[in-house]
């Protein structure tokens, strides 16, 4: 008597030298862009003008927490023992006027303003990039520089006047309150030249593989505006 012997097949082991000879993966972080894959680069120059925005944006967030600090407070104060406090409520707006004007500023280092692009992203990336600078060069640094003029006319009005709060029991030194306004214009347009220089270099750049490396100080300036193929490591990665 005879059973039908059944075989199985197990798959293939890969051996420890064909996964050493593995296709290495390619170096640069892959955006999807439609149905294409656009390689994402970065500009050194670019890095380190919204590293200036980012770093003072990040450090002010914080604010935040001493804003919702200040309202637990007067809303016991207020409910609790029937008493607020005058400062308390014009400190919550002080508090929220800095996190926000700077928050202003940070959101352009990340292109988060909101935008209506249903003609912009049909055109050609060629195109698009020829609209950022004329936008940037024509609307929104004039705004910037006529914003930052008038803003700091009104922090040295408050200085000379020594103004403060129109209640007798609010905060004094109007004029530091008044002095976000001038600091931001002026983030914003570090933020705004920063995204100028990564639109012109990608305008002259477009359709070309960036150097892998460039001379030492010969090549200074042309490597701070080269786009360059951001790698793992700066993209939380591994290699």
């Amino acid at each position: 008597m005879t059973r039908n012997a059944t075989t199985h097949t197990k798959p293939p082991r890969i051996s420890g030298v064909a996964r050493r000879h593995r296709p290495a993966p390619v170096q640069g972080t892959l955006i999807m862009s439609g149905t294409s894959v656009v390689p994402q680069f970065r500009i050194p120059i670019v890095d380190f003008l919204n590293g200036i925005v980012r770093r003072v944006a990040e450090t002010t967030a914080w604010l935040n927490v001493a804003l919702i600090a200040v309202i637990v407070i007067q809303v016991v104060m207020r409910y609790g023992f029937n008493r607020g406090l005058v400062p308390l409520e014009e400190l919550m707006w002080h508090l929220y006027a800095v996190a926000f004007m700077f928050g202003m500023a940070y959101a352009v280092t990340n292109d988060s303003h909101i935008r209506v692009d249903l003609v912009h992203m049909a055109l050609p990336k060629r195109v698009q990039h020829v609209f950022e600078i004329l936008g940037i060069l024509l609307l929104l640094m004039p705004f910037l520089i006529i914003l930052f003029d008038h803003s700091l006319g009104w922090v040295i009005e408050a200085y000379r006047i020594n103004e403060s709060s129109q209640n007798p029991t609010g905060l004094p030194y109007r004029w530091i309150i008044k002095a976000v306004v001038p600091i931001t214009m002026l983030l914003i347009f570090i933020a705004a030249l920063a995204r100028l220089i990564q639109e012109v270099s990608l305008l002259f750049h477009h359709g070309k593989e960036p150097d892998v490396s460039t001379p030492g100080r010969v090549s200074m300036m042309r490597h701070l505006f080269k786009p360059q193929r951001t790698s793992d490591n700066d993209n939380g990665g591994t290699a």
